[in-house]
């Protein structure tokens, strides 16, 4: 279907003919092309763009506006039936008013508790998964009252506190919170930009495709398939124990160390800024001291056999820790990541991943969790679900299977997938065997899920040996 070079996804394809029939809009010029699809956008300076002007200039007059610049936003955010806008692109669905937050609202959500979120968040959903993760409402409200300078909102709801908020944006200008579609009239029929905040990287020339790829990503945890008790760990960081400083993780998860409450401590914002992926001897002493005391496994499963090689060599050759022995973890990521891409590629892969690496994690997110100050859990009670929490597991996995892709998808990493033919060959076999039980009458994964175990071993032990060879040339 022939109308620019950009796709249009069926649902916002539903929500043109719905906007065009609706009656507050009736009266805005709007024509249809030979094909019968609406002719959504024209030149604003055009004949029917100067037509779509003076139509909304009226209904601001009906309305008591003044016509001045900006009028033509609030006519059209003011008669948008849904208040929610349909993107172009992807289909989803976000707010017309600013419930977004800025890249530096990021930070500083992140700084003041410890959790990680997304340009693409709506405020409301942070608010409640701040409040999930342990903090109270009072807490809440002061940061935002004191980051959007409001006054007294101690006896306000969250729903009252987030709409002073917005208003402080979109009429006063505060770079805190933007809008899930930006205004566009007369171009667009709808008075908002085709695509939304989502895929804004994709469309606006003028931003930094990776940068915003970067804030589409939730907690890494998820993103490296990281062990550990992944939802106390989260509520962990949201403790009073974090307040105005950052969650660092002991081992760093994207080395493949665990996220878990016990591997976490308080650190400062730009000492965690600067510490980044680094493994150091002071650290890995650390986290031996806090596995022997709580007997909580350090490493993730994949990268297990690497981490025992450390722990039996880091203090015999302490100079190789930051680079070689880091280099190894490192690596060994890479490599899995790339499996996890090859069999979610093939048939049954997601899976089979799910069920076998994922599903059994589930059971931790069914309770919320009391910690001290180093991390041990004090107390479990049954988790209080909502509407906001309830679907988290399924966010979980979906976050995990685009990591895989985003993380191939990354061409500029140093350490690339060094997989040899032999273990390529393997992994081809797995994803066979993973098809063969998917087409089974009855799914059954542990043979698949022992030989995927026996592969992810033998790619490790390649790398230690190749260390161990390297050190005897020396």
């Amino acid at each position: 279907m022939a109308r620019t070079e950009r796709n249009w996804n069926d649902d916002f394809l539903s929500y043109m003919e719905f906007i065009a029939g609706h009656e507050n809009y009736k009266g805005l010029p709007i024509e249809r092309k030979r094909d019968g699809t609406l002719a959504w956008i024209v030149f604003g300076k055009g004949k029917i763009g100067q037509a779509r002007k003076r139509w909304a200039e009226d209904l601001a007059r009906d309305f008591g506006m003044t016509v001045q610049p900006g009028v033509y936003a609030q006519v059209m955010r003011k008669i948008h039936p849904l208040k929610k806008h349909i993107c172009q692109i992807c289909g989803s669905s976000m707010s017309i008013y600013y419930h977004y937050p800025s890249v530096n609202f990021l930070k500083a959500l992140n700084r003041e508790f410890g959790l990680e979120f997304t340009e693409c968040d709506h405020i409301d959903d942070i608010w409640e998964q701040i409040k999930e993760s342990g903090v109270d409402d009072e807490r809440i409200r002061l940061f935002f009252k004191q980051n959007f300078k409001l006054p007294e909102i101690d006896s306000k709801k969250k729903d009252e506190v987030i709409e002073m908020c917005e208003s402080k944006c979109r009429k006063n200008g505060k770079k805190l919170l933007s809008p899930g579609a930006m205004s566009n009239f007369p171009d667009r029929f709808d008075g908002f930009h085709t695509y939304n905040r989502c895929c804004r990287a994709e469309q606006d020339k003028g931003r930094s495709r990776e940068n915003l790829k970067s804030y589409t990503k939730d907690r890494r945890a998820y993103e490296y398939w990281s062990d550990g008790n992944l939802h106390a760990a989260n509520m962990f960081m949201g403790s009073q124990y974090f307040t105005g400083v950052s969650a660092d993780h002991i081992g760093p998860i994207s080395l493949g160390f665990v996220h878990d409450p016990r591997y976490l401590r308080p650190m400062s914002s730009s000492d965690n800024s600067t510490k980044r992926d680094r493994l150091l001897i002071e650290d890995i002493e650390e986290i031996l001291a806090v596995e022997e005391k709580t007997g909580v496994y350090p490493m993730s499963w994949y990268s297990s056999a690497i981490w025992e090689f450390i722990k039996e060599n880091y203090d015999k050759h302490p100079e190789l820790v930051p680079s070689v022995y880091r280099d190894m973890l490192k690596q060994n990521m890479s490599n899995f990541m790339y499996m996890l891409k090859i069999i979610a590629d093939h048939p049954g892969g997601t899976l089979f991943l799910f069920e076998e690496l994922i599903d059994s994690k589930k059971t931790d997110f069914l309770f919320a969790y009391e910690f001290d100050k180093s991390g041990n859990i004090t107390n479990t009670t049954d988790r209080n679900f909502t509407e906001r929490n309830i679907n988290e597991f399924i966010r979980f996995k979906r976050i995990a299977i685009e990591a895989v892709y985003d993380y191939a998808d990354k061409e500029n990493r140093n350490i690339k997938q060094d997989l040899k033919d032999d273990e390529h060959n393997r992994l081809m076999d797995l994803c066979k065997m993973i098809e063969s039980a998917e087409n089974s009458d009855e799914v059954y994964y542990e043979d698949c899920l022992g030989e995927f175990n026996d592969l992810v071993n033998c790619v490790q032990n390649r790398i230690i040996q190749r260390v161990r060879v390297a050190k005897a040339h020396k």
